[in-house]
């Protein structure tokens, strides 16, 4: 994993990486798989969530303990730098006593023999040295303590969405060259006005076929995320300085290519059937 693309992505108060709905959290099926987890273990139950992100299960199991008017106690750990406490809206109050671990390895955690009564992890395991991994999360379980794991699979619907996004990211990139040709244009409007109109021009067309691929998109996030992006950035280059819309222009760029990064690594880490099975 490349560590710095999901501390960035984790500070930006999104609950979860791959979203079920346009909510940012678990809904559906994958909600109700983990309320059924949680609503079997007894209270006071101590669970550990594995990569756990921004607490998204934490978020799920906290309700399942409040409508059983129980309490578990709840560990997550990531070894990416995370503060779901601070970032998540509201997260003092809704994370309960759930205690997050940054920057921790999975197949190095700071816990005792058989300390867990349950074990879980969303899109985690898959991203671990699996062995070794498995080895000490087995370590910290009590004897008999259930776990439950959801991966990304080669075949599933999250990798087909996937492959769309990054072909979008080609798209936008060496096709489109929605960013090279914005910076290109707003340099032109401050020295060559017939240059910058030609430009305004292409800019317009490429950005009407790139909604149109967001229409036609079957789930991709990406155009998205990025097309209010770059039309924030035309507006913000009549409003600040040239150096900070400079800065802005980058910190906009390395936001998608980070993205782009994600959906690489997510890729590279689904698991096939025989792996599936040798887990």
């Amino acid at each position: 994993m490349t560590l710095p693309q999901w501390d960035d992505f984790w500070r930006s108060a999104r609950v979860v990486s791959c979203p079920t709905d346009s909510t940012d959290a678990y809904t559906g099926n994958v909600r109700i798989v983990w309320e059924q987890f949680f609503a079997a273990l007894p209270a006071a139950a101590r669970i550990l969530d594995v990569g756990t992100g921004n607490g998204a299960l934490p978020l799920i199991a906290v309700d399942a303990a409040l409508k059983r008017s129980v309490a578990f106690e709840l560990h997550g750990v990531d070894l990416a730098r995370i503060d779901p406490r601070r970032v998540v809206p509201d997260g003092q109050r809704r994370f309960g006593n759930t205690v997050f671990h940054s920057g921790v390895r999975a197949e190095a955690m700071p816990f005792a023999d058989r300390y867990f009564h349950a074990a879980a992890g969303q899109y985690s395991l898959e991203y671990t040295q699996r062995e070794a991994a498995l080895h000490e999360i087995h370590r910290v379980m009590a004897e008999g303590a259930p776990a439950r794991f959801v991966l990304h699979h080669a075949s599933s619907i999250v990798v087909t969405t996937a492959h769309e996004s990054l072909a979008h990211a080609r798209e936008l990139e060496e096709h489109a060259t929605a960013f090279s040709d914005l910076r290109e244009y707003v340099a032109a409007e401050r020295t060559d006005p017939d240059l910058a109109a030609r430009l305004h021009a292409r800019i317009v067309e490429r950005i009407a076929h790139l909604h149109r691929l967001l229409d036609q998109s079957k789930g991709s996030r990406l155009l998205a995320d990025v097309l209010p992006a770059l039309g924030k950035l035309f507006e913000l280059r009549q409003r600040l300085p040239p150096r900070e819309f400079s800065d802005a222009f980058e910190r906009t760029y390395r936001a998608f290519k980070a993205a782009e990064q994600r959906l690489r690594e997510m890729m590279d880490a689904a698991v096939v059937e025989p792996a599936m099975r040798l887990l």
